[in-house]
């Protein structure tokens, strides 16, 4: 008669049978963080796409790349939501006080993470169009909307969902050793998220920018201080030093 083991880890055996460690500890962790990393790649292949220029209707209120934009961004949320999922079910303790107060920190950071696509999105396409050979009262108000206002409510918004991930990793910790298969694709997905970074800071107008990155640097660094075993701040921490550290780099030479 089989016996049945209470709390099998990935890696443990059933005494009597061969050991069969398996290669990752955080294997579906790794499966949203690579979809993170393939949206990134995505947001560049779509500002970069010749099609991006085209118009998505007769009235050519947009194109293709605000629409995208706008999509991705979407995903972006949606997978955010989804690692907060799994950092609170994969952990064994239950802060049930935190989890109401990440749930409204979030829902904040989507609404103004949306609102910022939408004034950014429109306001660039309307900026670039209509308004690149002279700044009529109009286009002020719109290069306003399109470099700074929108620039402003995004690295809000942003900000503030990156700081819930990791804040919700922070509180509901993981007991999952990680192997050495978890560390090399936390250090590759973290890498594409550096050079988003670095793209952003270094090859285009940095604005609060830079001083945004910074601030959540220290925040993911001083967390992994602090639980320097939890993937998702390691992801962090990998990620915005080295989207740092290549644009210092970058400006430099």
């Amino acid at each position: 008669m089989n016996r049945v083991v209470p709390h099998a880890s990935p890696g443990s055996a059933v005494p009597g049978s061969p050991a069969r460690p398996a290669r990752l500890a955080h294997g579906r962790l790794h499966l949203l963080l690579t979809l993170v990393s393939l949206v990134v790649v995505l947001v560049s292949v779509n500002r970069k796409a010749p099609s991006a220029i085209a118009y998505i209707a007769d009235n050519q209120f947009l194109r293709r790349a605000e629409v995208g934009n706008m999509v991705l961004g979407l995903c972006t949320v949606m997978l955010y939501h989804l690692v907060a999922v799994h950092l609170v079910h994969d952990s064994r303790r239950r802060r049930r006080g935190a989890v109401p107060v990440l749930g409204i920190l979030f829902t904040t950071g989507a609404y103004v993470y949306a609102l910022s696509l939408g004034d950014h999105e429109v306001t660039n396409y309307l900026h670039g169009r209509f308004c690149s050979d002279g700044l009529p009262p109009v286009c002020r108000i719109v290069a306003y909307h399109d470099d700074v206002f929108s620039d402003l409510v995004y690295l809000a918004g942003f900000t503030l969902l990156n700081v819930v991930v990791m804040l919700t990793q922070f509180l509901f910790p993981t007991e999952r050793v990680p192997r050495r298969w978890d560390d090399v694709l936390i250090t590759v997905n973290a890498l594409f998220i550096g050079a988003g970074i670095t793209a952003n800071l270094a090859f285009e107008k940095a604005g609060f920018d830079p001083f945004v990155v910074g601030v959540t640097a220290v925040l993911a660094l001083t967390l992994l201080g602090f639980s320097p075993r939890q993937p998702v701040l390691r992801y962090y921490g990998a990620a915005y030093t080295a989207g740092l550290l290549a644009t210092m780099v970058i400006k430099t030479v």
